[in-house]
């Protein structure tokens, strides 16, 4: 196994959707946790999307860029990409691998946006996506590789750039979640992840176990702690634990929660603060346009 030479990645978005209220009244309404996704009636106009950038020098010495999720909306998509400059890398063919971290629909809905400007790239996905969600895919029009990562193995993609796809059932009928390690030399291990739905403590005890010995060096992407800010004493216990696994940097967003990222501050953990840009829901983490230098 290699070693990645640098790492940094960008939030293009960490805005799921609009209203959080609108959203969890769209499921309830539709018959709650336990309903397949692709029947619930959302809300038009509420939806926004999940994207991420990774750009990596790999153990060989080669630029790598991995987008990391492909949002939810497909015009609010397209004027992240533009924003961004992350359409000319896709007509250009810079981008290496596009990976969708779980089916939800706020990382995976807006894959079209992508195909419209170029439908040839990898496209890595976690074992168990539904028919659905595959036929998503060839009505996007997508004409490269689609790579199916198995559940519970570390695969190299690239060297010192390794994806891992957790076994988990997850709420909307969704099934696995993969999420991406990067040996990094001379630091340790960073994780970027899109949902963490298995659990921050399982995601840093899988670090810990494919890449014994080293620290554990960062952290980015949404934790799904708390994420609509209902803090409970379980949440407190879950903040202890977290100090024991001495984690470098915490570049988290999205579903973390924001009574969560400042919880960790008080309990000492280093948690990265954003620019609260582009509709970012807060400056208190790492947000819209924001890149971690890891």
């Amino acid at each position: 196994m290699g070693e990645a030479k640098s790492l940094r990645v960008k939030c293009l978005s960490e805005v799921a959707w609009k209203d959080d209220a609108r959203m969890r009244l769209d499921i309830r309404e539709s018959g709650g946790l336990e309903t397949d996704q692709y029947e619930v009636k959302w809300t038009p106009g509420n939806a926004a999307g999940v994207l991420n950038l990774i750009d990596a020098v790999d153990g060989d010495g080669n630029e790598r860029k991995v987008l990391v999720d492909v949002g939810w909306d497909v015009n609010y998509v397209e004027e992240v990409l533009k924003r961004e400059g992350v359409d000319v890398l896709l007509a250009e063919g810079k981008i290496d691998a596009v990976a969708i971290t779980h089916e939800h629909v706020d990382h995976f809905f807006g894959l079209p946006a992508l195909t419209s400007i170029n439908p040839d790239f990898l496209l890595l996905i976690p074992a168990g996506f539904t028919e659905k969600g595959r036929e998503r895919i060839r009505a996007s029009g997508h004409r490269g590789e689609v790579r199916e990562m198995p559940p519970g193995e570390a695969v190299e993609i690239f060297p010192g750039i390794f994806s891992y796809t957790f076994p988990k059932k997850i709420f909307l009928r969704v099934q696995n979640e993969q999420v991406f390690y990067v040996d990094l030399a001379g630091k340790g291990v960073v994780t970027v992840t899109g949902c963490c739905h298995p659990g921050i403590l399982d995601l840093l005890d899988r670090a810990r176990s494919l890449f014994p010995g080293k620290p554990l060096h960062g952290v980015y992407g949404g934790l799904h702690i708390c994420p609509f800010d209902e803090w409970t004493e379980e949440h407190d216990a879950l903040i202890e634990k977290m100090k024991g696994y001495g984690v470098g940097l915490y570049a988290c967003n999205h579903c973390t929660g924001t009574v969560t990222v400042r919880k960790m501050r008080e309990a000492g953990l280093p948690v990265l603060s954003g620019s609260g840009r582009f509709g970012s829901k807060t400056d208190e983490y790492v947000g819209c346009g924001d890149v971690v230098e890891f």
